[in-house]
């Protein structure tokens, strides 16, 4: 039995993903027994330098690895699964999942160069998985990718529905099925708890469906002329598919530009999608078409500089140049946070004479989330006797909470990362906490995202850097005082600054030296400030001190000193 974890029920912790978009990773307990649900990456702002990633801290989850009977993952957006080779690793359990979500998995754990090591199950065939203390099922729901599903968790103590993302959808577009039937079934059966998607409550304008935006695109791409790039979400298969017959319509040729499109167009065609789909390449097999003959497709909507679409707009893209009529398709929405970078991106094309085509006028996205009205109908579908708000900021989980309290569902709880909850008899109440934390995607290693090391990277990245190296005989005598720095002022007028810096420590150093009675702690202190001091004053920047410090000794040297 797990220590803290003795009582009959179904434990809930969310280990990431209770109180933001991105981080998810949960577990269920029974009876000793451990499920994990997603691995998924959560998306960092430019407050951490070097990193554009994290993912939650699985060290819980490593402690007990051995009582894991396996991990889920619902679907194949990088918030759901993009960790999974940093999480498998430290728990090598099964992992269960829809062919499609597998086919990206596959791909990440082979850039870990762990595609040898992980158990990896297909639940397209036969959905439900068998455990010792678990049943899980999974229901298939309309999201903005293939197969994505919700997790029927049955144990002895109740049932759980686990649907972090989903929509409603009209269903006239085969890749996107609601299994009605079986949210009926698990109706009768019992739903103890329901943790749900928050991300839609800010707003119940009713959402096109993606036979809507099909239809829209396949009627706009004709009317356009001149060079076409059309972006969307790399694992939209749906959307890239209505692009590819918006191409057709037009008399255009779909030709996809990006690793990350590609990947996805290669794992949906090996699922069996777009077999009867027109014709789309690889912009590397695309030189011949004339390029008022194509619609070019790429990911990089959300404004990653290391996009297909940033290399375009930033015209780094030796194939596609886009200017003065032209026109590009924004068939995706802005994800929270995004706003600023996309806004430049597009003004950027603006400037350009570009005219940027986005759900502010047109009919070309749809959302991937439940509105207000459409979770309303799943309780109302569900009867669920408790509701965990996840999947959202927490304006959104704060809504959905409300939401559920002023329609009847008898207990309501706001889940935080860490906190444990014990959920029996139709009640649930947060009974005690465990370690967890964020951690950021730092190049080869993890780093805790409240670590010193990140916070001395965001000193450098706001208030500049300076570099001192200084040497003195073994008598106290300044040798060589060298000042740099490449983050202040431009070259020259740094240069200029420097040169005063410098005459003005070897005109007071002796004196100060004999005011320290040369004591070298002291006196680094004296450069450091000095300096500091100066540049303050010159610039209004107080810059990170990084000191090289040498005293010739024969039987003590100075070690380099990192920074004040």
């Amino acid at each position: 039995m797990i220590e803290g974890f003795e009582k009959e029920g179904i434990y809930f912790v969310a280990l990431g993903g209770a109180e933001e978009v991105g981080f998810n990773m949960f577990a269920y307990i029974v009876d000793g027994k451990i499920i994990v649900v997603d691995a998924g990456y959560g998306f960092l702002q430019d407050d951490f330098p070097g990193m554009e990633m994290g993912l939650a801290d699985a060290s819980f989850l490593e402690t007990y690895k051995d009582d894991i009977e396996a991990m889920f993952i619902t679907h194949g957006h990088e918030d759901h699964y993009g960790a999974i080779g940093h999480v498998l690793p430290q728990i090598n359990c099964p992992v269960y999942a829809n062919d499609f979500t597998l086919g990206h998995i596959r791909a990440r754990l082979k850039e870990y160069h762990l595609e040898n090591f992980a158990d990896l199950h297909s639940v397209t065939a036969n959905p439900v998985v068998k455990l010792q203390n678990f049943a899980v099922e999974f229901i298939s729901l309309v999201h903005s990718v293939p197969q994505s599903a919700g997790l029927f968790i049955k144990t002895k103590y109740g049932n759980v529905l686990h649907a972090t993302d989903w929509r409603f959808d009209d269903g006239k577009t085969a890749m996107l099925p609601t299994d009605y039937p079986a949210l009926e079934r698990i109706s009768q059966e019992g739903v103890s708890l329901y943790v749900g998607d928050s991300t839609n409550m800010g707003s119940d304008k009713k959402e096109p469906s993606e036979y809507e935006i099909r239809e829209s695109l396949i009627k706009l791409v004709p009317t356009l002329s001149g060079t076409i790039v059309a972006t969307c979400f790399a694992s939209n298969i749906m959307r890239l598919e209505s692009l590819i017959l918006a191409a057709e319509a037009a008399g255009r040729t779909a030709v996809i530009s990006g690793h990350s499109l590609n990947q996805n167009f290669k794992i949906a065609k090996d699922c069996g999608y777009l077999q009867n789909c027109p014709q789309a390449f690889d912009i590397k097999d695309a030189k011949d078409i004339p390029l008022d003959k194509i619609l070019y497709i790429c990911a990089g909507s959300q404004g990653d500089y290391r996009s297909a679409l940033s290399r375009i707009v930033n015209g780094e893209n030796k194939d596609i140049t886009l200017g003065d009529g032209d026109n590009i398709i924004f068939s995706s929405k802005i994800i929270p946070g995004n706003e600023e970078k996309i806004e430049r991106m597009q003004e950027k094309l603006r400037d350009a004479g570009v005219e940027v085509i986005s759900t502010e006028d047109y009919l070309v996205h749809a959302s991937g989330h439940a509105t207000p009205s459409q979770i309303l109908a799943m309780y109302r579908l569900l009867k669920p006797q408790i509701v965990i708000p996840v999947h959202g900021d927490k304006r959104s989980i704060r809504a959905q909470r409300k939401l559920a309290v002023e329609n009847g569902v008898g207990d309501v709880i706001i889940a935080r990362n860490g906190e444990v909850i014990l959920i029996k008899d139709g009640h649930g109440e947060v009974v005690s906490e465990i370690f967890t934390r964020k951690l950021g995607v730092d190049r080869k290693q993890l780093t805790p995202l409240d670590s010193q090391l990140i916070k001395n990277r965001k000193r450098i990245a706001f208030n500049c850097s300076v570099f001192i190296s200084v040497v003195f005989s073994s008598d106290w005598h300044l040798l060589d005082l060298q000042v740099s720095s490449i983050d202040i002022l431009e070259e020259n007028e740094f240069a200029a600054l420097r040169d005063k810096i410098i005459a003005d420590i070897k005109e007071n150093i002796d004196k100060e030296i004999v005011k320290l009675n040369g004591n070298e702690n002291q006196i680094k202190e004296y450069l450091a400030a000095r300096i500091r001091r100066q540049i303050l004053k010159a610039t209004d920047i107080k810059p990170v001190v990084f000191m090289h410090f040498y005293k010739e000794d024969a039987s003590s040297v100075s070690s380099p000193n990192t920074g004040k």
